[in-house]
C-alpha cells in the first residue's frame, strides 16, 4: 500500500536508445539464396512428373518408395487384417534397409510390428518409413 499520492514503487522508464543505423537489412545474397531454393521447392513439387520405368519396389532390390498418407493406409490396413508388408525404412544414421514387418499396432506416429527381417517385435517411427508394398505371399520366405 502507497501512503503518498508522489510516492513511487519503481523509478520511471527511461527510453530505449535509438539504432544509429536503422533497422537491420538482410544480406541480398543470403536473402537471393533462400528465395532461389523456395521457388525450386515449389516447382519440383507442382513440376509432372516422369513416369516409373517399373512400380514401386519391383526391381530386384529396390525399396519401396509411397507418399506419407500411402504409407499410413497401407501400414493401418496390413495391422487392421494381420498381414505382413515389405518396407523400406532409414534408420537414425541415415542407413537404409529393407524390412518385412507384420503391423501390430499403429499409433502416435510409431508403428509396433513383428520384423520378420530380425525375428523380434520392434517399433518403427513413421516418418522414417520411406515407402511400404505388399507382399504377394502373406508368409515371408524361410530358408
Amino acid at each position: 500500500m502507497i501512503a503518498r499520492a508522489d510516492a513511487h514503487r519503481t523509478p520511471p522508464r527511461t527510453a530505449p536508445v535509438p539504432v544509429p543505423d536503422g533497422p537491420p537489412v538482410p544480406d541480398a545474397t543470403l536473402l537471393g539464396a533462400a528465395v532461389h531454393a523456395i521457388r525450386a521447392g515449389d516447382r519440383a513439387a507442382t513440376a509432372p512428373r516422369k513416369p516409373e520405368p517399373a512400380a514401386a519396389g519391383t526391381g530386384a532390390g529396390d525399396l519401396p518408395r509411397t507418399s506419407p498418407a500411402e504409407t499410413l493406409a497401407t501400414v493401418q490396413a496390413a495391422a487392421l487384417t494381420n498381414t505382413a508388408v515389405w518396407i523400406g525404412y532409414v534408420n537414425a544414421d541415415g542407413a537404409a534397409s529393407q524390412r518385412v514387418i507384420a503391423p501390430v499396432r499403429v499409433e502416435g506416429g510409431f508403428v509396433t510390428a513383428y520384423d520378420h527381417t530380425a525375428d523380434e517385435v520392434r517399433t518403427y517411427p513413421l516418418h522414417r518409413i520411406t515407402g511400404v508394398a505388399e507382399l504377394a505371399d502373406d508368409a515371408p520366405a524361410d530358408a
